[in-house]
């Protein structure tokens, strides 16, 4: 009787046992993240991926033994993926996202709240970027590439030099403007700002009624409704257009090919967030590794090595840019702190109709 009592002890202590091990989350026994030998990160792919190895990845594999599996991959399949695993077991450690799908997966509660003891460099991440990724006092993302959109300009064409939104207008550029639609991420940076121009806010449907009327002043102006970053850089070589909303850092990178001519502004009515950050599944089976490598990624000197390859500026304050950099980009709880950002909890659920009425207003777009 005393063996089969005792049996019985033994399986229900081993049952609890895992039990408890089943609902750690990924942490051991003390309630630390369980050490594993990999660590899996989502990075956009083409010249991104190119250049986030070799500013950071494959480095912090060498560095640290840990294999650092990389998925080339974009928001909308990732997030659905995400959503899919329910915070049990995702198929990624760590992803690169935009803010509306930070804002999404937050709303879904499928991303690991940092712990900043493993993460000492967030802290010297600006606090104008960081507050947007905070909720009830713990952060959710850390901030990472600062791309700003606003006007390129063919300097050599243009009459004159751009200042602000408004002077997409100017009649000077009659017949020589490109804008993108809504349903392109620079289109929708673009109507943000064009509203805050506005003096409006994209949670006022009277604001956003204004800023279609606006642009439908623009209809004789606009040539071209380019949809992608490749279409804008053909638009501008031509010479086709001579002012385009883009962003700082893909103007840079054209100038750095050749094409001097092509030049960038800051609008003064508003340049538009187009941030780049790094966030942590909920339920990261290789969490310890995820919160090594997110710390990683979030140092200035991994900062630095990002930028002079992307030419963006970035999100930790302790950043040294490169010659190259200094005097052309606008970085630092200044500027970053005056920056539009996209009301994307109001966008997103308003896209299509957005960009429907776009095309009516225009005769262009998608």
């Amino acid at each position: 009787m005393r063996t089969r009592k005792a049996t019985l002890l033994l399986v229900l202590l081993l049952a609890v046992s895992l039990i408890a091990a089943a609902c750690g989350g990924g942490g051991g026994n003390d309630g630390a993240p369980r050490e594993t030998d990999k660590v899996v990160v989502g990075v956009y792919g083409g010249a991104w991926e190119t250049q986030i190895r070799e500013a950071a990845l494959d480095r912090f594999a060498a560095d640290t033994g840990i294999n650092v599996e990389v998925v080339a991959g974009a928001d909308a399949e990732w997030f659905a993926k995400v959503r899919a695993a329910d915070g049990k077991n995702p198929p990624y450690d760590l992803l690169i996202l935009q803010p509306d799908t930070i804002q999404r997966l937050m709303a879904a509660d499928l991303l690991q709240a940092i712990d900043p003891e493993q993460v000492p460099n967030l802290a010297d991440l600006f606090p104008s970027i960081q507050q947007r990724f905070t909720k009830d006092g713990r952060q959710y993302a850390a901030g990472f590439s600062m791309g700003q959109l606003g006007i390129a300009y063919r300097k050599d064409l243009i009459p004159f030099e751009p200042k602000r939104w408004l002077d997409l207008w100017d009649e000077r550029l009659k017949g020589r403007v490109a804008v993108s639609s809504p349903s392109y991420a620079a289109g929708l940076q673009f109507f943000a700002g064009l509203t805050h121009a506005l003096g409006g806010e994209l949670a006022n449907e009277a604001d956003v009624e204004r800023t279609f009327e606006k642009l439908a002043e623009l209809k004789d102006h606009a040539a071209a409704f380019p949809d992608n970053p490749g279409a804008i850089q053909t638009l501008l070589e031509r010479g086709e257009v001579w002012a385009v909303p883009f962003w700082d850092g893909r103007v840079f990178a054209l100038q750095q090919s050749g094409l001097t001519t092509v030049d960038f502004v800051y609008p003064e009515d508003g340049p538009v967030a187009a941030v780049a950050s790094w966030a942590i599944m909920k339920g990261s089976p290789n969490l310890a590794n995820a919160y090594k490598l997110l710390d990683y990624l979030s140092s200035p000197e991994v900062h630095r090595k990002f930028s002079d390859l992307s030419l963006y500026g970035m999100s930790n304050k302790n950043v040294e840019y490169s010659d190259e950099l200094k005097g052309k980009v606008q970085v630092g709880e200044e500027f970053y702190s005056k920056l539009i950002w996209v009301d994307y909890e109001v966008a997103t659920p308003k896209l299509s109709d957005w960009t429907n009425r776009f095309t009516q207003v225009l005769g262009g777009g998608q």
